[in-house]
Protein backbone atom coordinates (compact mmCIF):
# COMPACT_ATOMS: atom_id res chain seq x y z
CA UNK A 1 0.00 0.00 0.00
CA UNK A 2 1.52 3.26 -1.13
CA UNK A 3 0.00 6.49 -2.37
CA UNK A 4 2.95 7.16 -4.70
CA UNK A 5 2.59 5.65 -8.19
CA UNK A 6 6.35 5.33 -8.73
CA UNK A 7 6.70 3.35 -5.50
CA UNK A 8 3.74 1.14 -6.46
CA UNK A 9 5.35 0.44 -9.85
CA UNK A 10 8.66 -0.41 -8.15
CA UNK A 11 6.94 -2.77 -5.70
CA UNK A 12 4.87 -4.41 -8.44
CA UNK A 13 8.09 -5.14 -10.37
CA UNK A 14 9.96 -6.26 -7.25
CA UNK A 15 7.26 -8.74 -6.18
CA UNK A 16 7.01 -10.09 -9.74
CA UNK A 17 10.77 -10.73 -9.78
CA UNK A 18 10.51 -12.44 -6.39
CA UNK A 19 7.63 -14.60 -7.70
CA UNK A 20 5.44 -13.48 -4.82
CA UNK A 21 1.75 -12.79 -5.30
CA UNK A 22 0.88 -9.20 -4.46
CA UNK A 23 -2.03 -6.81 -4.37
CA UNK A 24 -0.94 -3.19 -4.66
CA UNK A 25 -3.38 -0.38 -3.93
CA UNK A 26 -3.16 3.39 -3.88
CA UNK A 27 -4.97 4.31 -0.67
CA UNK A 28 -5.23 3.01 2.88
CA UNK A 29 -9.02 3.02 2.69
CA UNK A 30 -8.91 0.78 -0.39
CA UNK A 31 -6.37 -1.49 1.30
CA UNK A 32 -8.63 -1.81 4.34
CA UNK A 33 -11.73 -2.48 2.21
CA UNK A 34 -9.94 -5.20 0.24
CA UNK A 35 -8.52 -6.75 3.39
CA UNK A 36 -11.88 -6.78 5.20
CA UNK A 37 -13.48 -8.50 2.20
CA UNK A 38 -11.09 -11.47 2.54
CA UNK A 39 -8.84 -11.22 5.64
CA UNK A 40 -7.70 -14.83 5.35
CA UNK A 41 -6.24 -14.24 1.89
CA UNK A 42 -3.32 -12.16 3.15
CA UNK A 43 0.05 -13.45 4.38
CA UNK A 44 1.66 -10.02 4.87
CA UNK A 45 0.78 -6.35 4.70
CA UNK A 46 3.26 -3.69 3.69
CA UNK A 47 2.34 -0.02 4.01
CA UNK A 48 3.66 3.50 3.82
CA UNK A 49 3.31 5.62 6.96
CA UNK A 50 2.16 9.07 5.88
CA UNK A 51 -0.79 8.99 3.49
CA UNK A 52 -3.90 11.08 2.89
CA UNK A 53 -6.92 9.97 4.91
CA UNK A 54 -5.30 7.36 7.15
CA UNK A 55 -1.77 6.70 8.33
CA UNK A 56 -0.07 3.36 7.93
CA UNK A 57 -0.08 2.99 11.70
CA UNK A 58 -3.86 3.50 11.82
CA UNK A 59 -4.30 1.04 8.93
CA UNK A 60 -2.23 -1.51 10.86
CA UNK A 61 -4.34 -1.01 14.00
CA UNK A 62 -7.56 -1.58 12.05
CA UNK A 63 -6.17 -4.66 10.34
CA UNK A 64 -4.92 -6.07 13.67
CA UNK A 65 -8.42 -5.72 15.12
CA UNK A 66 -9.44 -8.40 12.60
CA UNK A 67 -6.20 -10.39 12.23
CA UNK A 68 -3.76 -9.83 15.06
CA UNK A 69 -1.47 -12.50 13.58
CA UNK A 70 -0.89 -10.78 10.23
CA UNK A 71 2.74 -9.63 9.92
CA UNK A 72 3.16 -6.06 8.75
CA UNK A 73 6.04 -4.05 7.35
CA UNK A 74 6.13 -0.29 7.28
CA UNK A 75 8.07 1.18 4.35
CA UNK A 76 8.45 4.93 4.73
CA UNK A 77 10.71 7.96 4.92
CA UNK A 78 9.27 8.32 8.45
CA UNK A 79 11.44 5.37 9.51
CA UNK A 80 14.58 7.48 9.04
CA UNK A 81 13.07 10.25 11.18
CA UNK A 82 11.33 8.28 13.94
CA UNK A 83 13.57 5.21 13.94
CA UNK A 84 12.79 1.56 13.39
CA UNK A 85 12.34 0.94 17.14
CA UNK A 86 9.38 3.34 17.17
CA UNK A 87 7.56 1.13 14.66
CA UNK A 88 8.72 -2.14 16.24
CA UNK A 89 7.01 -1.02 19.46
CA UNK A 90 3.84 -0.61 17.41
CA UNK A 91 3.99 -4.23 16.28
CA UNK A 92 5.55 -3.98 12.84
CA UNK A 93 7.68 -6.97 11.85
CA UNK A 94 10.05 -4.59 10.05
CA UNK A 95 10.44 -0.87 9.47
CA UNK A 96 12.24 0.02 6.26
CA UNK A 97 13.32 3.49 5.15
CA UNK A 98 12.81 4.86 1.66
CA UNK A 99 14.90 4.40 -0.34
CA UNK A 100 15.73 0.86 0.67
CA UNK A 101 18.38 -1.56 -0.54
CA UNK A 102 16.80 -4.45 -2.44
CA UNK A 103 18.55 -7.08 -0.32
CA UNK A 104 17.20 -5.47 2.84
CA UNK A 105 13.67 -5.34 1.39
CA UNK A 106 13.89 -8.96 0.26
CA UNK A 107 15.20 -10.10 3.64
CA UNK A 108 12.50 -8.23 5.59
CA UNK A 109 9.71 -9.67 3.45
CA UNK A 110 11.04 -13.24 3.60
CA UNK A 111 11.53 -12.98 7.38
CA UNK A 112 8.02 -11.63 7.92
CA UNK A 113 6.21 -14.18 5.77
CA UNK A 114 4.72 -17.10 7.69
CA UNK A 115 6.73 -20.34 7.84
CA UNK A 116 5.81 -22.58 4.94
CA UNK A 117 4.60 -19.72 2.72
CA UNK A 118 5.22 -20.65 -0.89
CA UNK A 119 5.71 -18.31 -3.80
CA UNK A 120 3.26 -18.07 -6.63
CA UNK A 121 3.84 -20.52 -9.47
CA UNK A 122 6.01 -19.10 -12.24
CA UNK A 123 4.03 -16.97 -14.63
CA UNK A 124 1.35 -15.86 -12.15
CA UNK A 125 0.69 -12.16 -12.33
CA UNK A 126 0.48 -10.24 -9.08
CA UNK A 127 -2.91 -8.84 -8.17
Amino acid sequence: MDDNEAIRAFLRHFFRLEALPVEIVESPRRALENFLAAPGDYALMMTDCEMPGMSGVELAQRVRAVRADLPMIIFSTSVAVQGAAHFAHQGFAAALPKPVELDRLRSAIRSALPAGFSSAPAGDEPR
